[in-house]
């Protein structure tokens, strides 16, 4: 191998037995044998400038974090123009977020038959869910729901805004990791912990005592609809230390159960969701059918309103709360 010939000119990063004048660094050219020699500076040299010291850079630097500061300062505000497009998202909004930050609700916030929070939703502006409605309001985030306005969704993301789209909740587990997703996104993760320890607060005063009967409880809607296993309301009664009469039947989710059935084996407590308010109809007549009737008493149907289990939230442990409480009544009452 030809061995290496010391030349000015580049170095070779490392010591090197060669010396000069001062500490030089050398450099041997792969495969050339060509030892490369950098001596150091002479005095009064100028040092050697690198890029990032170069004032262009150095201003171009600066120009950049002038840009990216109000992005970064942007990122972490909370959101003050907040809509939503659906009757779940509308309660955890009104829930977690201060009432000047809302800039919309669906319409169905204000209906006292479907929202546990319609009192809270008065004077805000109510909205279809169009495109059309939500645009001119400028919101900076929009809550909805997975499965409602597809389009206003697709197109206000086209527009750059910003969409959290909710789930649907069947027990308290998944209502817990709602509140923390949602107030993560509002920008209230406080709030959202505090909502939740009071919800828990509820659900723990609720329990049964030890050794207490588990009773049956059904929930009927008009035309003999009721929830069974899998269910939000399944979870509020079991919470609640009771048996979910439809899901003893068989019942998987949601559907009927024939009247005559529950006249024959009659749950302990009915929950009648009679559409309060509503026009009459021949579906809700099937729930003062005098069989029914006399199955399971008026002393023994407890008011829970549907509309604090329609949407899972905070408020559903008020349902869990009342069935808590006529579950107590009624072991009084069979007290010898």
């Amino acid at each position: 191998m030809t061995p290496c010939r010391p030349l000015r000119g580049c170095s070779l990063p490392g010591p090197h037995p060669i010396s000069v004048a001062g500490r030089l660094k050398s450099a041997c050219h792969a495969g050339r044998g060509i030892l490369i020699v950098r001596p150091p500076p002479s005095a009064g040299a100028k040092p050697e400038r690198r890029w990032g010291h170069h004032p262009f850079f150095a201003g171009l630097f600066v120009l950049f974090m002038a840009i990216l500061d109000p992005i970064m300062a942007k990122a972490d505000t909370p959101p003050s123009r907040i809509v939503s497009l659906n009757l779940c998202t509308d309660q955890l909004l009104l829930t977690l977020a201060p009432r000047e930050r809302i800039a919309g609700l669906s319409f169905l916030a204000a209906d006292p038959s479907l929202s546990a929070l319609a009192a809270e939703a008065a004077g805000l502006p109510l909205l279809r869910g169009q495109a059309e409605e939500v645009l001119p309001l400028r919101p900076d985030l929009v809550l909805a729901g997975q499965y409602t306005a597809r389009p206003t969704v697709a197109l206000l993301r086209a527009h750059g805004i910003k969409v959290v789209e909710v789930g649907l909740t069947a027990d308290f587990t998944a209502i817990r990791q709602q509140i923390r997703s949602v107030a993560a996104a509002l920008g209230t993760v406080e709030r959202g912990e505090a909502v939740i320890a009071a919800m828990d607060s509820t659900l723990d005063q609720a329990r049964p005592p030890p050794g207490q009967a588990r009773l049956r409880v059904l929930a009927l809607a008009p035309g003999a609809f009721t929830a069974g296993s899998g269910t939000l309301s399944d979870s509020a009664m079991q919470a609640a230390g009771m048996e979910n009469y439809a899901a003893t039947k068989g019942l998987a989710g949601y559907g009927y159960l024939p009247l005559e059935s529950i006249a024959a084996d009659p749950p302990d407590l009915l929950l009648m969701d009679r559409d309060e308010g509503q026009a009459p109809s021949l579906n809700g007549q099937l729930l003062n059918h005098p069989a029914l009737t006399h199955a399971v008493p008026v002393t023994r149907r407890p008011t829970v309103p549907a509309r604090l289990w329609t949407c899972g939230g905070p408020f559903t442990a008020e349902a869990v709360r009342r069935l808590a409480a006529a579950r107590d009544l009624l072991a009084t009452e069979r007290r010898p």
